[in-house]
């Protein structure tokens, strides 16, 4: 270790374990040298200067995005042979040193400016050039003299001020802008800090605002379980890069652990894990191609938009293995697998690849990962029969729109379903699919005029009308009145209510249900344009899929459809009267079937999208309803068999009490019943079921009952057929969700269903990791190596850089803000002065009946907390005046609570300032600027609830 240089990422550990392996020589080291040494001797142009000149010299590339690279692979081959090859290192040094001041040369308006502007493309360099400061500064340290550091820090100074007063991305904390911002002014404050006097202020800031106040809350709400809304062709690698390694610069520079800290963990760094193994295709060849794409000119095949990111997969892997994430073996394994299978497409930039890259990292087989994967922030489930590269696949999503409204890279598929098996797809996401090929470009326009253009009356114009969602237009003389599809709708703008309701897997059959997918969608001038929809599935593995769709227009006069998307022209197969079977054979290959049974005659049109485009490469299927009552049942199954002949033939149940729908579904391999519930969704049926199916063996599965509730199952032999009657009381046991599992024999013998036995969890919570360390007390500021005295440090938690920016949203997830910002490195020097402590609580006002069960103190959990079902807890928060933010949470537990919060009186389940209701105990509310005053919070349990823990804090 070099005193307190480098202090980011290349600890001692680090830098030992990366000599070791250069020592001996390994492929990745091989690869970093061959880059080092193809820029010695050449020119490092200035940024304004030639972008891309012939190696061996160097320029800016597109806003930076050459210089980065450049620098961080002299830096580390630096860095790695400093103390075995010093004349070596002495060379690819000066190079970096080079490369550092010329991304550091000021920028003026004045003629002869050689700097680049840091508020071009509203910061988009941030994330090149703001970085390189950061990193550049740490690992050069040494290198620098006095002058040179004082230019890198105030040109990086004056970066940070340009973004923090801009509004396009700085008032979002979710968007590959904001990212580039995130980790380089981590970078900048922690690698510049003791000898930058902005260091300290700009420190405290990140870690006290932008990570503890922005990020964390909203990470912890939107992206638990991981994944990306801007897609994963284009943005995704970048920004989760640029998302993860400033905890692993903290970590390794302050020693304070933000991705495991206790009371409100970063799990984002280790999540992407499972969400890159469970939204691959089996084939491992592409990956689940939601939000934005954009299109490259590549054939259709391996290299195309949405094939599988090994580079992505890498760094993942890399940064599991420094936090220690168990899942380290089966990722390795997947990285394994995604690169044989896409001849390792766009790997990891060399210098990153041997940062991340670790030879001993045991490997795993992905058959021993659950099968089905619930990310709870993006409201995203996958599930697969198995993990062979043949196996049939879903991916679902249904929640809130994540990304930052104005930054528009997600796109507004809420409820949309896709379906492959091995690497031939069923049901495609028409936005990723359409880049495809040498005509992709001219799709991506038609694309983005069907997002965002202008309506003009034409239904593929503004409309947003490619996704495989629920539809409703206002129509006169043929022509649209008014723009219908989703828009960018929020929790913390628009208090939408579109989530994930209920997952389950249950071994033979995977569960999900959504709920209030409404929310998402535009009104009309008379009112919703949606009034109600909410969209379950339920998978039948290894091929079934049964989609029950429950709508409700705003009016019976709107023109209303569910759309599906093909890769191929879908033609027109054998089925039972009233339905319609469309086959699908893509690329030569059978995909699957659909097949409509309610309602019954559902008429289908085809189109493909778009018009003019040529070759079409997605087929739209619009289905509608004979008749345009205002509500609709809708009920679809979708086989991924391997031929025609393998797909089930479906019929509707005969329902003989009880208000359900349901699907018969025979096939060769066995025969299925689905019942579905025709009431309100989330309301689980009461009275008795009765419906009547063919005598043939058969597994039912029956949805929305009453959750862990016995029933009694009987089956009587009516006219050669079986009538099922299913009653509340019994021995059979409906799941926690709801759901009813059993097997019925050819005469009738009724027995549990093999998915009853317990099934693999799949843990949508952060994985494990050893010893959750907690943020330490402040630590002292560090002492530059061999440098000039450092600043004294200023107060902590100065407001941040001048930002007229508005304030963001409150974040609605675990948001405690830590005390002062840990210092980054131990070293003798100057402490910051502690934060003050909150304002002694005044005492609380007379609760209103009933009795509160307790005053929450700040910052106090209170753990261990048991509610029966319907029952309620309550609690009061005193919050003292002067407070700028306070939070209730929910956590840990097992159940299902819901929270309520009330200023001045208590609150009721229709009364109320605050609710958190989602599936589970994670629950939050916040404020920004709170009232003083009594607080009144109700924890109400939905399902009994065990082992409950509350907290509440506020921050001065």
């Amino acid at each position: 270790m070099t005193a307190a240089h480098p202090r980011m990422i290349l600890d001692t550990s680090t830098l030992s374990a990366l000599r070791q392996n250069a020592a001996a020589n390994t492929p990745e080291w091989q690869m970093l040298k061959s880059v080092c040494d193809s820029y010695i001797g050449g020119t490092v142009n200035y940024p304004t200067g030639n972008a891309y000149p012939n190696l061996p010299n160097i320029g800016s590339g597109y806003q930076g995005e050459s210089y980065l690279p450049a620098l961080m692979s002299e830096a580390l081959c630096y860095q790695t042979l400093k103390t075995s090859n010093p004349t070596a290192a002495a060379t690819y040094g000066a190079k970096a040193v080079d490369i550092l001041m010329k991304m550091a040369t000021p920028y003026s308006t004045a003629s002869g400016n050689q700097g680049w502007n840091p508020n071009s493309d509203d910061g988009y360099a941030m994330r090149n050039y703001g970085v390189g400061y950061g990193l550049g500064y740490d690992w050069l340290y040494d290198l620098l003299t006095p002058a040179q550091r004082t230019q890198v820090y105030t040109t990086a100074n004056a970066w940070v001020t340009s973004f923090e007063t801009q509004t396009f991305e700085y008032n979002h904390p979710q968007s590959n802008y904001f990212a580039g911002y995130f980790h380089a002014k981590a970078a900048i404050a922690l690698g510049t800090y003791g000898d930058n006097p902005s260091a300290p202020t700009q420190w405290n800031d990140w870690y006290t605002h932008q990570f503890a106040q922005r990020v964390q809350p909203y990470y912890a709400q939107h992206l638990t379980g991981g994944g990306w809304p801007e897609g994963f062709a284009n943005y995704a690698p970048l920004g989760i890069l640029n998302m993860s390694l400033p905890a692993r610069e903290v970590m390794t520079a302050t020693g304070t652990d933000i991705v495991h800290a206790s009371a409100a963990p970063f799990s984002f760094p280790t999540d992407n894990a499972d969400y890159l193994i469970h939204f691959t295709w089996p084939s491992r060849a592409y990956f689940d191609d939601r939000d934005m794409n954009h299109a490259d000119g590549s054939p259709m095949g391996i290299g195309m938009p949405g094939t599988t990111q090994v580079g992505l997969a890498e760094v993942v892997l890399g940064e599991a293995g420094f936090w220690k994430s168990p899942k380290v073996g089966v990722l390795h394994q997947y990285v394994n697998e995604i690169s044989a299978a896409t001849n390792g497409f766009n790997s990891s930039a060399p210098w990153l690849l041997f940062l991340e890259t670790n030879p001993a990292a045991p490997s795993t087989s992905l058959d021993s990962l659950p099968v089905s994967y619930f990310a709870q922030g993006m409201n995203a489930v996958s599930a697969r029969s198995d993990w062979s590269t043949a196996a049939s696949w879903m991916s679902f999503r249904a929640g809130p729109y994540t990304n930052a409204p104005s930054q528009g890279e997600q796109y507004f598929d809420q409820g949309s379903v896709a379906l492959t098996r091995g690497n031939t797809p069923l049901l495609v996401n028409a936005g990723g699919w359409m880049v495809h090929g040498s005509t992709g470009s001219a799709d991506e326009d038609k694309i983005y005029n069907d997002n965002y253009g202008s309506a003009d009356g034409t239904l593929y114009m503004g409309n947003r009308e490619l996704y495989n969602i629920f539809y409703v237009f206002n129509k006169s003389s043929g022509k649209i009145v008014e723009p219908g599809g989703q828009i960018a709708a929020t929790t913390e703008d628009n208090q939408v209510r579109t989530h994930v309701a209920a997952y389950e897997d249950g071994g033979e059959y995977v569960y999900t249900r959504a709920e209030h997918i409404e929310d998402m969608y535009r009104k009309f001038s008379a009112g919703p344009a949606v009034a109600v929809w909410s969209r379950e599935v339920v998978y039948l593995r290894p091929n079934r899929f049964v989609v029950h769709d429950r709508t409700t227009a705003g009016s019976s006069a709107y023109d209303q459809y569910l759309a599906w998307h093909f890769p191929a022209s879908p033609t027109q197969g054998t089925a039972p009267a009233g339905e319609t079977r469309l086959d699908v054979t893509y690329n030569g290959t059978y995909a699957g079937a659909m097949t409509t049974v309610l309602p019954a005659n559902a008429a289908t049109t085809t189109t493909g999208l778009y018009p003019g485009s040529n070759p079409v490469k997605v087929w739209q299927v619009q289905e509608r309803a004979p008749t345009s009552a205002l509500s609709q049942q809708w009920l679809n199954v979708f086989d991924t068999s391997s031929s025609a002949a393998g797909v089930a033939t479906a019929s509707p149940v005969t329902v003989n009490a009880g208000n359900i729908v349901g699907v018969y579904l025979a096939a060769s391999n066995g025969n299925d019943v689905v019942i579905n519930s025709a009431g309100a969704a989330g309301t689980p049926m009461s009275g008795t079921i009765s419906y009547t199916v063919p005598a043939s063996a058969a597994s039912h599965v029956i949805t929305e009952l009453v959750p862990q509730t016995g029933y009694s199952v009987t089956v009587a032999n009516v006219n050669g057929q079986q009538q099922v009657s299913v009653t509340a009381g019994g021995t059979f046991m409906a799941s926690a969700k709801g759901v009813l599992a059993f097997d019925v024999s050819g005469g009738g013998t009724v027995t549990p269903s093999a998915t009853l036995a317990p099934a693999p969890a799949p843990a949508p919570a952060p994985a494990p990791a050893p010893a959750p360390a907690p943020a330490p007390a402040p630590a002292p500021a560090p002492a530059p190596a061999p440098a000039p005295a450092p600043a004294p440090a200023p107060a902590p938690a100065p407001a941040p850089a001048p930002a007229p920016a508005p304030a963001p949203a409150p974040a609605p997830a675990p948001a405690p803000a830590p005390a002062p910002a840990p210092a980054p490195a131990p070293a003798p020097a100057p402490a910051p002065a502690p934060a003050p402590a909150p304002a002694p609580a005044p005492a609380p006002a007379p609760a209103p009946a009933p009795a509160p069960a307790g005053q929450l103190q700040n910052d106090v959990a209170v753990a261990g907390l048991n509610i029966a079902k319907g029952q309620n807890l309550q609690f009061t928060m005193v919050v003292p005046s002067g407070v700028t933010y306070a939070e209730v949470l929910t956590v840990n537990g097992t159940g299902n609570a819901d929270l309520y919060v009330k200023y001045g009186s208590a609150p009721t389940l229709k009364k109320f300032d605050c609710r958190s209701a989602h599936t589970g105990n994670h629950e939050l509310c916040t404020w920004s600027s709170p009232k003083a005053g009594t607080y009144y919070i109700l924890v109400h349990a939905r399902a009994a609830v065990t082992g409950l823990t509350i907290r509440a804090q506020w921050l001065p």
